[in-house]
């Protein structure tokens, strides 16, 4: 009785409460107690609901950072490759050149090529 009296703000001589059966009044409290449980774990499979989200999302994230690099990484061989096949073009020119125009061809000349893709 008294806890129906404070959950409910009423008097103990409150008409109300003296025609509940004990019976009544402990299944009332029972009822409200399986109520806050039932709120409180409610609220906890929220809270996880919200950290999994975070975790896929992170886990997302982590991916894509992943998949990006790997593509920066292939495209920086590739962009090797190919200046590595214009250096080789490059002395094969320069090789068919001098038996064109004979050995001292280019000799003069000071190119560096610069393989690593930096200025």
């Amino acid at each position: 009785m008294r806890w129906w009296s404070r959950y409910y703000n009423r008097p103990m001589k409150d008409p109300l409460l003296l025609s509940y059966t004990e019976e009544e009044l402990l299944y009332e409290f029972n009822s409200m107690q399986q109520h806050v449980l039932a709120a409180e774990e409610s609220l906890e499979e929220e809270a996880d609901k919200i950290e999994e989200d975070k975790d896929r999302k992170a886990q997302e994230w982590a991916e894509q950072m992943e998949k990006e690099d790997a593509e920066a990484e292939a495209k920086a061989e590739a962009q090797a490759q190919l200046s590595q096949n214009d250096l080789e073009w490059i002395q094969k020119y320069i090789e068919q050149e001098k038996q064109a125009s004979g050995e001292d061809f280019g000799e003069d000349l000071n190119v560096d090529f610069d393989l690593s893709g930096q200025r």
